[in-house]
This record gives structure tokens, sequence and C-alpha cells, in this order.
């Protein structure tokens, strides 16, 4: 059934965002929030997801929506029209029923107050300008590294280096219904992201690891090749949702988790995930970056090069400003250095390649002779053009990164190649990097050496999955109860945290009646 509005909802509630979808075998409902200003990439956004189901929908407050939700749930589960108790699990059948099973030809249309700006209408958390007058014990929370609107701008985030943009640094909200979803995605530019449940009914979450993500698009193309075939970037959209029963048959491992009121959810770089909201409730959600995320930018924004995407973070930018804050924060320089090598390897081949097509070059200086491109796309891809662009004569206007100069078929006289640094001073910054990183190393060393030896008491535990027996501390033993199994993934050892890692070996001297117990 696809239920009316909720009797009794006063028109004058309906302010705020929402959308409404079908809930399909292609698509749940998660879409960008109405701008003031639509421009093209907006409307090809809005018409791709109209294109699968998922529409604006009428405007509510959040009192508007949570009576929707109950008043759907309670029409949807029901018995001979008396409404039924449903657990989560019982949600989650129904949730996956309607997905894999499109034949039955039964459509349901929910709503998600999805992507609504925090800039706009506010954090769910504290803010560092909020006196706190009236709840002065929420005041600590204000600076908290665990409120979603710091958490950007931590001193180990490299976004902190990035200017504020909404969705990536500042917050969203995200307003759920019954069976209302979020489909299968990685977040943009694979960044880390962080999910915190404010309150509500509970969120239900499946994830792939980082490494299996190329498989899973493989499956996805494969599965769905009338889908791609007709938007071959579909899974940028945000429309796209196959059940963990079928990726498994795939080989692909889903893992589940509930997400209850008061705890976070954490996605890790280049990590599919999906899932749907099992009643009314309120989410926040931002992204961040350890620097342990910069190799996994660097893949990001070729592949956004490839699509033609827009970059909303600028890597060769951002790398540029690491390299400086290296020298203030000693535990960067080790991945800094090894991105910026690779990095700086690149251009060297790039500018090589593109000087056969261009005859003149410049440093940039701000001028119209020699502008400065911070900030500057490619014409053709989208590309950062920070460290280096071409200009030809016949588009003064328009610019190229290194890849696309084949693009303009004029003679090299006609072209220059505007460039920030000279591959010398690249090589002298990767230099810099690199003494940086073995000084910050040797630091460490020392510091280990340094540091006092500490015993932590073992035993053995067999794996209830792959029967492998695996060494871990005696507390986390003591700790299970009596019926409760245990498996390798919660090895707090990461070596060891997979079935597939072959089986520990005994110690010297050590006994299989000691390892048995």
């Amino acid at each position: 059934p696809t239920p009316a509005p909720a009797p009794g909802t006063p028109p004058d509630e309906r302010e705020g965002s929402a959308e409404a979808s079908g809930l399909e075998a292609s698509g749940g409902p998660r879409a960008l929030p109405p701008k003031p200003a639509v421009t093209a990439d907006d409307a090809r956004a809005t018409a791709i997801l109209a294109q699968y189901g998922f529409i604006p929908g009428e405007r509510h407050t959040r009192a508007s929506l949570e009576r929707y939700s109950r008043y759907f749930r309670k029409k949807y589960f029901s018995r001979d029209g008396v409404p039924a108790d449903v657990t989560v699990r019982d949600l989650e059948g129904e949730f996956w029923r309607l997905v894999e099973r499109p034949d039955l030809g039964k459509e349901v249309e929910v709503i998600y107050g999805a992507d609504i700006a925090t800039l706009e209408v506010g954090s769910g958390f504290t803010a560092k300008d909020d006196d706190c007058l009236d709840a002065p014990d929420q005041r600590k929370y204000a600076t908290s590294p665990w409120n979603v609107c710091n958490m950007p701008y931590n001193p180990s985030s490299c976004l902190k280096h990035v200017e504020a943009t909404t969705g990536i640094t500042v917050p969203w909200l995200y307003f759920g219904m019954t069976l209302s979803t979020f489909c299968w995605h990685v977040e943009d530019h694979h960044l880390y992201s962080v999910n915190y449940h404010h309150f509500g009914d509970p969120k239900v979450w499946y994830s792939i690891p980082a490494k299996y993500s190329a498989r899973f698009e493989e499956v996805m193309r494969r599965r769905l090749p009338h889908l791609f075939a007709a938007q071959p970037d579909l899974l940028h959209s945000l429309v796209t949702i196959l059940s963990p029963a079928v990726l498994k048959e795939e080989g692909i491992p889903v893992y589940r988790a509930e997400q209850h009121p008061r705890s976070y959810i954490i996605t890790f770089p280049h990590a599919y995930h999906a899932g749907f909201n099992t009643g009314f409730n309120c989410a926040e959600a931002v992204n961040f970056a350890p620097v342990d995320w910069l190799p996994f930018g660097a893949v990001a924004t070729e592949q956004y090069v490839r699509d033609k995407r827009y970059q909303s973070v600028a890597h060769d930018q951002l790398l540029a400003t690491l390299c400086d804050a290296a020298e203030t924060q000693p535990s960067f320089c080790p991945t800094v250095a090894k991105v910026m090598a690779e990095r700086v390897q690149i251009e060297r081949e790039r500018r090589d390649a593109a000087l056969k097509r261009v005859a003149n070059t410049a440093r940039m200086a701000g001028t119209d002779s020699a502008p400065d491109l911070f900030e500057k796309d490619c014409l053709v891809c989208q590309a950062d053009l920070n460290w280096a662009g071409v200009r030809c004569e016949c588009k003064p206007k328009k610019l190229y990164c290194l890849r696309c100069v084949r693009e303009c078929a004029c003679k090299p006289e006609r072209s220059t190649l505007f460039f920030r640094h000279t591959a010398e001073e690249l090589d002298a910054k990767c230099a810099r990097l690199a003494e940086l990183a073995r000084r910050h190393e040797d630091a460490e060393a020392a510091a280990r050496a340094a540091a006092p030896v500490t015993t932590v008491a073992e035993e053995w535990i067999a794996c209830d999955a792959c029967g492998k027996w695996r060494r871990v501390p005696a507390s986390l033993v003591a700790a299970l109860g009596e019926d409760q199994k245990w498996t390798c993934v919660s090895n707090p050892r990461p070596a060891f945290a997979s079935c597939d890692a072959p089986e520990e070996k005994m110690r010297e001297n050590e006994t299989w009646d000691e390892r048995a117990s």
C-alpha cells in the first residue's frame, strides 16, 4: 500500500525538507536538499533521482514526520486491521523482501528528511557560542572531540585545512521514518564518516570492507546491467540497493550493525555501506580524515577525474598544505612523505608528456599573462589545477589539466603551461618530508625502547566459526558469557582478526595442555 498523509496533519506543520521515494529494487530515499540556485549538476542529479523513484516530497516539521511514520507503521504492519508488534528483525525481513521480490508488484512510498544542512537549521550538538543557560551541564560538549561538529577540525584531521563544506566538514541532519533507506555508497573522496544517532528508533547498517569495493562494483554492474547501461555512474547517485544475501553469494562479506540512540557509527575509507531506518529517528553525520586517509584520497581523486566529477576537496591543494603542516605535526610526516613522493613522480611524467604539445611555460604570478590557478578546474575532467594547468590562445578563458592537453588540437606555440613549483622545488619538498619522517620514526623508536615493558596475561581460544586457535588477552576470555560465541573478527590482534589468517603456532616450551586451557 501507498499510505496517505496521516489524518489531521495541519498544513502549517509541513515545513522543513523531506524526500519521498518509491522503495524498489533499485533504490531508497537519499537525495540532495533543495537549494536556492539550481545548477546544471543539481538538475542532472534531480533527474537521476526521479528516474529511480526519488522525488521531492511534502514539507514536514519534525512533529509531522514523526506522526506520519507512526501512522505508516501502524497501518502497514497490521493484521485484520489490528496493529501488530514488530521487532527490528521483522522490519528487516520485510525491507529485504520488498527489495528482493520486485516481481510481487508491491510498491511502498516512504519519506526521508535527508541531507538537511546544520548551517541552516542548527546542529543537535552544543555549539561553541552557546552559553547553555537553560542546561549548563551541556556546555562541556561544545568542545568535546566527539562532538561531530568538531571532528573534521580535530588537530589530527586533514580536513582542518579545508574550507567549510556542507556535508563534508559541516554536518548534515537526517530524519528517517519506517523503511526509509540510504543506498550503497562510499563517502565523497573516500573519506571517513561518523554518524551519531540523536534519538528515535534504531538504524540498521550494512558494510563491506574496502578491499572488496572493486569486486562489489563489478558485481553491481553485472547484476544490474540495464541500469548501468542507462546510467554509467549510477553508484555515485546513491540510488542502488542489492541485498547482502546476493553479495555473500558472490564472495563479498557483509557486516551488519544496529545503531541505537546516543551511539556512533564510523565508516572507513572506500568502504561501501547502506542501511535503513526501523522507524522515526534523527541522526547527524559528517566526514573526517586522519592522515591515514591520504592514500585513499589520492586514489579517489583519480577516479573523480576519470568520471569527470567535481572535486569538493582539491587534493593537490590539500597535499601542498599538509607539506607545510608536517613541520609542526610530526605524526603526519611518514604518510605525507610517501603520498607526496608518489604524486610528484606522476607530476613529472605528466609535465614531460604535456610539454610535447605545449611550447611555452610560465610560473603562476596572479597576472593576466601568468594567472594563479588556485581553485581553478580543468575544462574537460574538472581536475584541480593548483599545481599546473594549460591555456591555449584558442580558448583564453578555458584551462586544461596536464592529462587533457591532447583535447586541444592547436599548434604547441599557441599554448602555455603554468606551474606553481618547478619539478626541482617539488623534489626539495619531498626531500624535506623524508627527513622529517626519519626524525619522527627515530623518535618513536626511542620512545618505545625507553617505555617500560608490560606483560599481558594471555589464553588460547578457538574460533566458533573456523575452529582455529587464537592467543588473546585473558581478560577477553574472562568477559565472555558461558554460552557466548567468539569468532576471529573479534580478535584485538589485527594479524589474526580474520578466519582467513593461519592458525597461530605455539611458542617454544608451550604445551598443548596450556593451550587447551
